[in-house]
């Protein structure tokens, strides 16, 4: 081969993908027994929705997505405890965390706590940011950047994304789209790479691959944990890269419910509670929510039923106890292919993406951790890693040849 891709996910993909439309050989390995990484789209019997396992939602308009999906914006109000409307409340926050962004770097909690922040803020004000700031970034805000999410906050303003939208019909069209008439190895979990300055050789479980060069696009939580061994090992600068960033703890509670119990217009709700978020499945109508708790919230529900802890946040929230119909969650920490749900940045860090994005011999990275222009944790970050790496791998292999 003239590539090996290692991961299917959608950095993995669209590398292959655009590989190939460049005429070259391209093998994707993929250690699940599906693609798509951490999209992952499940249509259960009974249920009136898919439910989104991982990635669903699309933020703003980015154009790696645009052309590979359509979404549907979707809007609805912001409710806290007891279904009191919360939109004017999350407008002034959303205002003064832009302007709390503006400053040196250091941890976004030492920000928080600055006397500036607390005189030009109100007690509310200063919860819903804190809550927003780490449990939309999945991240422990006494060790997340504030320059790399004020970064990425100004990256989603260029592309709208102050807009969401989610794709009906599922979010793995989006991998499904991207694979077509590639070469795909399901069950092929990599064991270890062996390169050279002009070879790689990639051991998977059933057999050996041989190539030019290689796209590693598995999840930073997978590099974390030394599952994929490299002979020679690869260099300290970037195994230093990979240890200097994190990934984001998620978990994600599905409840079917015999009818809605909240109102009409509700598109969030943020609670103080046990499952601290939920949203519905906009723009469908079904009686269906989706719970999320990250970073601190996720650690503090390990050992717990996640969906009894979801039912006790609703009624918290709402005041209201209720029987689900149905139920799933998932754990994406204890995915061992992934460790987390996304990568997040510690202070200091942000030179580690841009290192874990540089090749190391015929190895090329790729992947939403690689991200370094603000884009990390996204859907179309990842996309837009796997084509820097095929341009990447395609200069190394110096040739363009058609089919």
């Amino acid at each position: 081969m003239d590539v090996i891709v290692i991961g299917a996910g959608v950095s993995g993909l669209a590398a292959a993908r655009e590989l190939r439309r460049r005429g070259h050989d391209a093998v994707v390995l993929e250690a699940r027994d599906r693609i798509g990484g951490r999209i992952h789209t499940l249509r259960p019997r009974g249920w009136p929705v898919p439910i989104e396992l991982g990635a669903e939602f699309v933020h703003g308009k980015p154009p790696a997505l645009r052309a590979l999906a359509k979404a549907r914006e979707v809007e609805g109000e912001l409710y806290g405890d007891r279904l009191v409307p919360q939109g004017k409340l999350w407008e002034s926050t959303l205002e003064k965390v832009s302007r709390l962004l503006a400053g040196r770097e250091r941890s976004v909690r030492d920000a928080l706590e600055s006397p500036r922040w607390r005189a030009q803020t109100t007690p509310a004000e200063r919860q819903l940011a804190a809550a927003y700031l780490e449990g939309f970034n999945a991240a422990r805000l006494d060790r997340a950047s504030l320059k790399a999410i004020a970064q990425q906050i100004a990256a989603a303003e260029k592309i709208q994304g102050d807009r969401i939208a989610r794709i009906p019909g599922g979010y793995d069209i989006v991998p499904r789209r991207l694979a077509r008439g590639l070469r795909i190895e399901l069950d092929s979990k990599v064991r270890e790479i062996r390169w050279t300055r002009g070879s790689v050789r990639v051991l998977a479980y059933r057999r050996t691959w041989e190539a030019r060069t290689a796209i590693v696009t598995v999840a930073l939580g997978a590099l974390q944990g030394r599952s994929l061994r490299f002979a020679p090992a690869l260099p300290r600068w970037k195994q230093e890269a990979i240890d200097a960033l994190a990934m984001g703890p998620v978990l994600k509670v599905a409840l079917l419910f015999k009818r809605a119990f909240w109102p009409p217009d509700l598109g969030f709700l943020l609670a103080q509670a046990e499952v601290p978020t939920f949203w519905r499945p906009l723009p469908s109508r079904a009686p269906v929510l989706i719970g999320w708790a990250a970073s601190r919230k996720h650690d503090a529900l390990r050992g717990k039923d996640p969906v009894a802890a979801g039912l006790r946040s609703l009624e918290q929230a709402t005041g209201e106890r209720q029987r689900p119909l149905r139920s799933l969650f998932v754990d994406w920490e204890r995915d061992e292919l992934s460790g987390g749900a996304y990568s997040w940045v510690p202070v200091g860090a942000m030179p580690a993406q841009r290192a874990l994005a540089r090749r190391v011999g015929p190895l090329l990275f790729a992947g939403e951790a690689t991200h370094f222009d603000g884009a990390c944790g996204t859907v179309h970050g990842a996309i837009e890693t796997g084509l820097r790496a095929a341009s990447e791998a395609a200069k190394l292999l110096g040739r363009s040849r058609r089919p």
